[in-house]
């Protein structure tokens, strides 16, 4: 079961509030149809797709940031992989989604490249995490502390829900789908049934603790896939 650190629901709140600035985009020397997409208020499908249209390394960056708002943090990782925008910044993203993601060797790796002093707290609280110290920053930020309450887990072997995204008889089709599913950044599986008679090839992604969490990341990625959320087997 992945560990959900404080750490991760805090920073992405800090990131989102600069939203309501187009300034900050345009500091950051956005390309000004980009900084006024970003700054417009709209559905989020809609946003979503808009934002899809720009291939520039700012707009692949800010698509990894919305998928990692919506806790979805392979696919955040693939984008942020993709682009080298934004220096210490993005390394930070990539850090902490590998750390939600249970990559801890990888995520350290990346942390200890930042050098931005007003990244750098941010960079060794993480590296604490993962190495299970309290970092002298503490010191200076207090409230970093908070950032080390972990999620309980009742049990580390029950089981959660996943997202089913099709059924099929031909395997061939459930390879497909489970291809499409992989290059957007999810992790499929498949799983081969009995049924009747018939043998189905079911392809399924990711893993969740709830129903709800599961229902909402599905519903994040918009109306390009049809899914069902399903118990674990």
């Amino acid at each position: 079961m992945r560990k959900i650190i404080v750490i991760v629901v805090v920073f992405v709140g800090f990131c989102i509030s600069f939203g309501e600035y187009s300034a900050y985009w345009s500091e950051l020397h956005y390309p000004d149809e980009l900084v006024d997409l970003l700054s417009s208020v709209s559905n989020g499908e809609v946003f979503t797709e808009n934002l899809r249209t720009y291939d520039s390394p700012e707009a692949i960056f800010e698509m990894g940031r919305l998928y990692y708002a919506r806790g979805l943090y392979r696919q955040a990782l693939a984008f942020f992989n993709r682009t080298d925008c934004c220096g210490d910044l993005r390394l930070l993203y990539i850090g902490l989604c590998n750390i939600v993601l249970d990559n801890p060797d990888s995520a350290k790796i990346v942390l200890s490249k930042i050098n931005e002093p007003s990244i750098r707290p941010w960079s060794s609280v993480a590296i604490a995490y993962i190495t299970g110290n309290t970092p002298s920053v503490v010191d200076d930020y207090p409230y970093l502390r908070n950032f080390f309450i972990k999620e309980s887990v009742s049990s580390a072997n029950r089981k959660g829900f996943t997202l089913q995204f099709g059924a099929f008889a031909d395997s061939s089709r459930a390879e497909n789908l489970a291809q499409t599913l992989k290059d957007i950044g999810l992790s499929p599986y498949i799983v081969k049934v009995e049924i009747g008679g018939r043998t189905l090839f079911r392809v399924r992604a990711e893993h969740f603790d709830t129903k709800e969490k599961a229902q909402e990341a599905g519903s994040a990625l918009g109306d390009q896939f049809i899914f069902m959320v399903v118990p674990e087997e």
